[in-house]
């Protein structure tokens, strides 16, 4: 009971984070909002070492950094795919696709699901895909772009779930640490070549006379957003992992999957 608790929690909190990052991500560009939100997360998680603990293994280390860089990924396809919407289109089909990855794996690896047990999760799966549905004809059909962000994102968090679920279960709060640490170093890196990138365009059209374009200054909230965002995402990875040491990755996955829930209650 305690496994379908802590597990219904992270997909509610997954919900908020994501919808803070989709509104982050109206104004500033993905890999920047999935960066910051990923610094916030982590200054948050160092924060409860005390209380949690950490246990820094190869295995921790190993395990831990797969999944920083598919989180890395991941995220900024899924608030690439909000910030496009629709959200109640584009996120159950991220969650699905999330959910139906690590379970494939949870099952070929020994995972034992009873025949009721198996009624329910499918029930799930069918109640991800109904809570975002909108009745009505004036519904907006996501574009190609949006549909190909939500499935990779959908794919990205599964190999985040799968890889630690793969991390050792006495190793505390090490493997979503540096998770975290190495999603924002990754985007960091990014970030740092693009404004290189872009300085070097600029010197270059000053050199030739021309004007740079100016953009409009992007409002305080939409910075909280992120801030915001990344202690909600790094709290879901504190009750996502604390579910799979208790229960397995089938069950566990699919309910994390109702992350749509939290996001379209607070969109509505």
């Amino acid at each position: 009971m305690l496994t379908v608790i802590l597990g219904f929690t992270t997909s509610l909190v997954y919900g908020f984070a994501d919808f803070f990052g989709a509104i982050a991500a109206k104004k500033i560009p993905p890999v920047a909002v999935t960066f910051f939100a990923g610094v916030s997360g982590l200054v948050f998680l160092l924060t409860l070492i005390p209380t949690l603990g950490a246990d820094f293994s190869s295995g921790a280390l190993f395990w831990g950094g797969v999944s920083g860089i598919a989180s890395a990924l991941a995220i900024s396809c899924l608030y690439a795919s909000l910030a496009i919407g629709p959200i109640s289109i584009v996120s159950p089909l991220g969650a699905v696709v999330s959910a139906i990855v690590p379970m494939i794996v949870g099952l070929s690896q020994g995972d034992r699901i009873s025949p009721w047990g198996g009624i329910a999760l499918v029930a799930i799966l069918i109640a991800v895909v109904l809570v975002g549905f909108i009745p009505g004809e004036n519904v907006k059909l996501p574009s190609v772009k949006g549909l190909m962000f939500a499935l990779a994102a959908g794919v990205g968090i599964g190999i985040v779930l799968i890889t630690l679920d793969q991390a050792p279960s006495d190793s505390g709060l090490a493997p979503v640490i540096i998770l975290r640490t190495v999603s924002a170093g990754l985007l960091g890196l990014f970030l740092a070549m693009q404004l290189l990138r872009k300085t070097a365009k600029n010197a270059q059209l000053k050199a030739s006379g021309q004007t740079t374009e100016r953009k409009p200054r992007i409002p305080r909230k939409y910075f909280f957003a992120i801030l915001v965002a990344g202690v909600f995402d790094a709290s879901a990875n504190v009750f996502f992992i604390s579910a799979i040491r208790l229960g397995n990755l089938s069950v566990v996955s699919v309910l994390t999957a109702l992350y749509p829930l939290g996001t379209i209650v607070m969109a509505r």
